[in-house]
């Protein structure tokens, strides 16, 4: 029996325990009685399928049924100015939790009740009311309570939507257009190579997701997600898989389906390397209006070996979804570091964090004047992700420290914030919320 919204589903006799058990086998002719619980900050709004109305579902059994539990959120995710914090991190025995914080007006972190919850996830989104995780199989849907604590609502699987259900893989990557009004991820196809993004729609009353498309073009150079322009029109990453320079973008449909809009195998507009050697591309970063930033790394062109630092591009995306650039070698900043790990403007689209093999640094950004620097590194510790919060807090975490940075960022530069490194043990991914 499938659940719209967080809730728990009980039966008499025993058998269903949603969402942990969601279908049992009964005998022919017995009576099943279903008791529904709504969750935290949620409401009971009746079944439908087999049963209606909102008092206890009693289905007399004579072949395969279905019932669904709709519970609907009674105050909303969080306050309106609350800023929650959720990394997903590794545990000592292998396993992998939901570790969650909420944030002062400072950046300060507190841990969430019931934090870490205890929930085996690795990739994270949120949006409206609600969390979501992947554990390569599965996406999971989680309620958010005003006090930041997480209940699972729904899920899907969305590995049987691959095509072919057999090349095994499943979502990695999740990521959201800018709206919310839809989930995608990055789908690794580990057993044919080629990777697609997955498109699904958001209920924003229950959290439930709905299938809608796989794209049609698949691809090895699909290793992260998409960054969405401004006009949640067009989403963009880049890669460099075996040395073919790809920066690719994807158009919305008016469904919030993809469709992939550039030509792969075309070289983008790249600005020459220095000595007139290639770039390779990597990760695209949007400032919520048409503007990205796109790590470039030089390579030899004869023997495909780095050639120095990566440097950072500036992108601009017109109305049909094209790029143009004036980044020249000359002009554009290099990190500190070898390695690019992630990418992200702030929501004021004033400043880029970089997250390198080296540490952190953050970038003056403006849409319009070549990147430049803001800070030298941050952290000693190599960072795997970066995310920002409406107030200009960059978050970082460091899968090898198993730290959770926190900074305050203005034009002045980066303070890190009284308490923070936070430890969290091997940190996979971040999201603010």
């Amino acid at each position: 029996m499938p659940l719209a919204g967080a809730g728990a589903v009980t039966s008499s006799p025993a058998g269903i325990n949603c969402p942990t058990a969601c279908s049992a086998t009964f005998a022919q002719d017995t009576q099943v009685t279903l008791t529904a619980t709504p969750g935290v900050n949620f409401s009971f709004g009746g079944w439908s399928g087999a049963c209606s109305g909102d008092e206890a579902c009693i289905v007399k059994m004579s072949g395969a049924e279905s019932v669904t539990a709709n519970f609907t959120s009674s105050t909303g995710g969080g306050g309106a100015d609350a800023v929650f914090v959720y990394a997903s991190s590794m545990t000592d025995g292998g396993g992998s939790e939901i570790v969650g914080f909420s944030a002062s007006s400072d950046g300060q972190l507190t841990a969430l009740p019931g934090s870490p919850f205890p929930f085996s996830i690795g990739g994270l989104a949120a949006s409206g009311k609600f969390l979501f995780g992947t554990d390569g199989t599965t996406i999971y849907t989680y309620a958010i309570g005003k006090d930041g604590s997480i209940v699972q609502s729904s899920s899907l699987d969305a590995r049987q939507y691959n095509n072919p259900v057999d090349c095994s893989g499943g979502p990695q990557f999740l990521f959201l257009d800018r709206t919310g009004a839809n989930l995608y991820d990055l789908d690794d196809r580990s057993d044919c190579a080629n990777n697609s993004y997955q498109s699904f729609n958001l209920d924003n009353a229950t959290g439930a997701l709905t299938f809608l498309a796989d794209t049609t073009d698949t691809s090895p150079v699909f290793e992260r997600g998409l960054q969405f322009s401004g006009n949640d029109e067009f989403g963009f990453s880049a890669s460099c898989y075996h040395f073919n320079q790809e920066i690719f973008g994807f158009k919305r449909n008016a469904d919030g389906s993809l469709a992939l809009e550039t030509s792969l195998g075309m070289p983008p507009p790249l600005p020459d390397g220095p000595d007139g050697e290639p770039y390779c591309p990597w990760l695209a970063a949007s400032d919520g209006a048409n503007h990205l930033a796109v790590s470039l790394t030089p390579i030899n062109g004869s023997t495909f070996e780095q050639a120095g630092p990566p440097q950072l591009a500036l992108y601009t995306v017109d109305d049909a979804g094209s790029l143009s650039t004036s980044s020249t070698s000359s002009n554009m900043p290099q990190i500190a570091g070898d390695t690019v790990n992630d990418l992200e403007i702030s929501p004021s689209g004033k400043f880029l964090a970089v997250a390198e093999s080296s540490g952190l640094e953050v970038f003056n950004f403006d849409g319009e004047s070549p990147i430049t620097a803001l800070t030298g590194l941050l952290t000693s510790d190599a960072i795997d992700e970066v995310r920002w919060d409406g107030s200009d807090h960059l978050y970082a975490i460091s899968n090898s420290g198993g730290k959770l940075y926190v900074f305050s960022v203005d034009a002045s530069g980066a303070l890190a914030v009284p308490g923070s490194p936070y430890p969290v043990s091997s940190p996979t991914d971040l999201v603010v919320y």
